[in-house]
């Protein structure tokens, strides 16, 4: 038995003319990375403790040592993708409206605090530019940001789901 996923003839269709029109973008990007593997044996021989003879609350307190050691080695890790860093901008400045220029200047000094604190910074590409105006698209596409006169400012109805996105890289600031 094969698997196959049949796609709609007008779904199809739509894609293609949207592709030949130039109008039709990717959703975005999905990116993994992948720290060192954690090993509970090295842990327990590291700090001499055995979880079999701790009683409940100690056992506790343990494995929220353990807990905090694992996100932070997650946090190390955690990739940074366009759409979080312009809405960090959008959401940090969400009172006032940014000419392009300034948007992504103030991306790239975020960038710069980042990759400073070993952070992950993702470009498509290799191109910082066309990353920073990645993360702008999706989120005009989305309708979370405006373009008025050259002017972008972020829909405050949509404040919620910019912060969303600009959680994602939170934990990762200094």
């Amino acid at each position: 038995m094969t698997n196959t996923v049949t796609l709609p003839i007008w779904l199809f269709v739509i894609l293609l003319l949207l592709a030949a029109t130039g109008r039709w973008y990717r959703f975005g990007y999905a990116c993994v990375n992948f720290g060192r593997p954690v090993s509970m044996r090295d842990y327990v021989r590291r700090t001499g403790v055995d979880f079999r003879r701790f009683d409940d609350p100690a056992r506790h307190h343990e494995v929220e040592r353990v807990a905090a050691q694992l996100m932070e080695a997650i946090m190390r890790v955690v990739p940074v993708l366009p759409v979080s860093l312009v809405a960090t901008v959008f959401l940090r400045n969400r009172d006032a409206g940014m000419s392009e220029l300034e948007m992504k200047s103030s991306v790239y000094d975020l960038i710069l605090q980042l990759e400073a604190a070993g952070a992950h910074v993702y470009v498509p590409r290799g191109d910082l530019d066309y990353a920073i105006g990645v993360g702008l698209r999706m989120l005009t596409l989305r309708r979370m940001v405006e373009e008025r006169d050259g002017v972008y400012h972020a829909d405050p109805a949509e404040a919620a789901l910019l912060a969303y996105y600009a959680n994602a890289i939170e934990p990762l600031f200094p």
